[in-house]
Parts: C-alpha cells; sequence; structure tokens
C-alpha cells in the first residue's frame, strides 16, 4: 500500500505578521466583530439605545378605514413623567390587513403628510416620497416607513411606540 513516490507533506509556514501584514479593512473588521461580541451582541447594544416599547391604546374602529385611502390617527405618549404628542397613519391593504406606519420619516424624524394628488406620503423636510406600503419613492430616507406592531383588543387598538420616541419634527429647524 505504500507509495514510494509519495512526497512528505509540507507544512505552510508559520504565519508572522511582520511577513504577512493584514489589510486594514480586515483589522477594522475584526476589531467590530470583537466590540460587538464582547457587548453580547448588536441586538443587545441596540435594545440597550431604545428602551423597552411604550404601549398606547386608541379607541379607533379599524372597520371605517378606506381600502388604499391613509387614515392619521393622533395620540400622546406618557413618556419621562410628561407626554409626548404622536400619531399612526393607518393604511388598509387590499387584503383587507390595516399598516400602522410611524408619523416619522426615517431619514431625519420629520413628520410627513399624505398627499392624495400624487398618491404617495411625502416629507418636506428633504423633499422625501413613500409608496402607500412604505416603500421609499424618492429622496434620502435610508429605508422604508416604520411600522407599528399593533393589535385588535377589547379596550381598543394597542400600538407598541418605541421607547425612544419623539414628537415628529415639523422642519428641519425644529
Amino acid at each position: 500500500m505504500g507509495d514510494a513516490s509519495r512526497q512528505p507533506t509540507a507544512h505552510p509556514p508559520a504565519f508572522d505578521p511582520r511577513e504577512t501584514p493584514l489589510a486594514r479593512r480586515r483589522v477594522l473588521l475584526l476589531m467590530g466583530a470583537g466590540a460587538v461580541a464582547a457587548t453580547g451582541g448588536l441586538g443587545v447594544v441596540l435594545q440597550g439605545c431604545v428602551g423597552p416599547p411604550v404601549t398606547v391604546t386608541l379607541e379607533f374602529d379599524l372597520d371605517t378605514l378606506e381600502v388604499g385611502t391613509p387614515t392619521k390617527v393622533e395620540f400622546s405618549v406618557p413618556m419621562d413623567g410628561g407626554n409626548v404628542e404622536g400619531a399612526v397613519w393607518f393604511v388598509k391593504r387590499a387584503d383587507g390587513g390595516v399598516d400602522a406606519f410611524d408619523p416619522r420619516c426615517t431619514h431625519a424624524l420629520c413628520a410627513y403628510v399624505w398627499e392624495d394628488d400624487d398618491r404617495r406620503f411625502r416629507c418636506y423636510c428633504h423633499e422625501a416620497s413613500f409608496a402607500l406600503d412604505g416603500a421609499v419613492l424618492g429622496g434620502p430616507p435610508p429605508r422604508p416607513l416604520d411600522r407599528f406592531p399593533m393589535r385588535e383588543t377589547e379596550a381598543g387598538i394597542e400600538l407598541d411606540v418605541p421607547g425612544n420616541f419623539r414628537t415628529p419634527r415639523e422642519t428641519l429647524q425644529d
């Protein structure tokens, strides 16, 4: 079974950083991964920044919504010993489901409006626009409109708003 023509397996040379330096990107990637691992993961880091959600109960009948016509419902959120004014945009889909959109643009947390003529949401802080389903149509927003988790209960419509919720800005000067 032995093969005399076989050469002994050569071992690769030991890694020597003086001879083979790591690329800068690789070093930064390793440092970032190490930092995330040391803190218990990115989810834990982000959760610490936002805090637990706050539940808001609205007395609103979702059956009154028309398919494809956004409806803004205002509310206040008890936070930090006071109330923060907010709203939700309800949109009834053709399949009968309802989306509950956060009233703040995903770019600079400005308030946006529904424009019937254009059939889109518009944020005038940076000329952003969103489709009826929340998708970005134009402007600088990094992602679609955020949605509030929602459920119907005997008490009404419950929304879970982020623990860091703030009143939407009307302009960039706010």
